[in-house]
């Protein structure tokens, strides 16, 4: 036994002494410090990829309550800008609005391109009621948005049976 303690001695002289300083220690530092990195990305990666074994298009039910899976998002826009003159306290003005729909299906999608004349209709009889003024602040423009949403949604459940558009999204709003 007292051998052993001596070459235990004698090992960690030896080491003292190398040019290494230590080095040794290190590395091991270095490969445990890699292998906890390579650990926690690996189960960052499981954790966020989920489940693949339930089906993306089944519903869920939560605390008794439906939820349903949204596919992925698919944007329509509207062929040209919405134009309109708007009356406002010290003048007229004219708004120019471009705007993207925001669905969740191929069928969707197809019933927005296939009523693509009514809804701009609806959306521009909506613009050409509105005030200038009022257009020049976000939270009108927030409100026109919230406003031209319920409008296709009704415009194309009275046609669909579904209010099928899940976003309107102004991409440009000029106001001269």
């Amino acid at each position: 036994m007292a051998e052993d303690d001596q070459d235990l001695e004698l090992d960690l002289d030896d080491s003292e002494d190398s040019d290494e300083g230590g080095g040794g220690s290190k590395k091991l530092i270095i490969i445990i410090a890699v292998a906890v990195l390579l650990l926690g990305g690996g189960a960052a990666a499981f954790f966020m990829m989920g489940d693949d074994s339930s089906d993306p298009e089944a519903d869920e039910v939560v605390d008794g309550e439906v939820v349903v899976e949204k596919g992925p998002a698919i944007y329509i826009g509207v062929p040209n800008a919405i134009t309109a003159n708007l009356p406002g306290a010290k003048k007229s003005r004219t708004v120019q609005i471009k705007m993207n729909f925001l669905v969740r299906s191929e069928e969707a999608k197809n019933n927005v391109k296939q009523h693509m004349p009514q809804l701009k209709n609806d959306i521009l009889m909506l613009v050409s009621q509105k005030n200038a003024d009022d257009l020049k602040l976000p939270e009108g423009r927030h409100k026109l948005q919230q406003e031209a949403l319920q409008t296709v949604q009704k415009t194309l459940t009275g046609l669909v049976d579904d209010p099928t558009v899940e976003k309107v999204l102004f991409v440009s709003f000029v106001m001269q």
